[in-house]
């Protein structure tokens, strides 16, 4: 075995690409920017896959105590309604996500429902949420996957539920940084959609800005 063969090179005397050893887990090569004018003199470095390809969909909603009456899930008022996208007014009847029923124009007709670009994967949902109460707020992130020239009712699936205890304060903010995801697949063509729900059971308002973050890698 030559001493020379190139798996056997110290780092310092193998061509590019440099430092595949020491490179941490989960990264790609790429070249950052350069100083010259013809774009081609950035030196290569190893990033995370996050950073490659990520595209991020920002979710943001309020539930007022005047609008629900009970522990329901509630999903976005009508792409129509003067509050559209933000407010979530309608009641789903559901305390459980996958019990929730979706017609088609129901993905359609709400502008607060996001379609997803390419098939990609969530690694974390981000963001603050406030309530005037100190019960349990969950906030559910979920995904459904429509089928062209159908008519069937579907079903979301949870991508993540965040439940976190109101701070009784609206000028207390509640931070939302969730990186275990339960199901972090999408497709292409699918809705993102939120729902909201709250243990006060109609006592208190609540507002909310995340983004969910995801990679094509």
């Amino acid at each position: 075995m030559a001493i020379n063969e190139h798996k056997n090179l110290d780092d310092a005397n193998r061509h590019q690409p440099k430092g595949f050893e020491s490179a941490a887990n989960d990264t790609v090569l790429s070249k950052d920017i350069g100083t010259g004018t013809a774009n081609t003199d950035g030196s290569l470095e190893y990033q995370s896959k996050n950073l490659m390809g990520s595209v991020d969909y920002t979710i943001i909603g309020y539930l007022r105590a005047e609008d629900y009456s009970n522990a329901n899930y509630y999903r976005a008022a009508h792409i129509t309604d003067n509050q559209s996208p933000f407010q979530y007014s309608i009641d789903t009847s559901q305390t459980a996500v996958t019990d929730i029923v979706i017609q088609p124009a129901n993905l359609i007709t709400r502008s607060s429902n996001l379609v997803v670009d390419s098939d990609s994967t969530v690694y974390k949902i981000t963001g603050w949420l406030n309530s005037n109460g100190t019960d349990t707020v969950t906030l559910a992130i979920a995904k459904v996957t429509p089928t062209a020239d159908d008519t069937s009712n579907m079903n979301p699936v949870v991508i993540d539920e965040i439940a976190v205890t109101g701070l009784g304060n609206t000028q207390k903010l509640v931070r939302i940084n969730e990186t275990t995801i339960t199901s972090s697949s999408l497709t292409a063509g699918d809705y993102l959609i939120a729902f909201i729900k709250d243990s006060g059971a109609g006592s208190n308002n609540i507002y909310w800005q995340v983004k969910v973050c995801t990679t094509k890698y």
